[in-house]
């Protein structure tokens, strides 16, 4: 196998990872708190929309 040179980690990276992760975060604190798992939901959603914005206007790409 060829050796290949360690990629570097950029913005859309961690944006990336982070819009599923807010997703699943919610579901989790939806199923294991006492607040409805909708509204666990719709709170990971509006982050993760958050993130989507931020990767589309604050951070566009080049």
């Amino acid at each position: 196998m060829p050796d290949r040179a360690p990629t570097t980690q950029t913005w859309y990276d961690g944006l990336l990872a982070a819009m599923p992760a807010s997703l699943a975060g919610g579901a989790i604190a939806g199923w294991l708190l006492a607040i409805p798992f909708a509204f666990g939901i719709g709170a990971g959603s509006l982050l993760a929309a958050l993130f989507l914005g931020i990767s589309m206007f604050v951070i566009p790409p080049t």
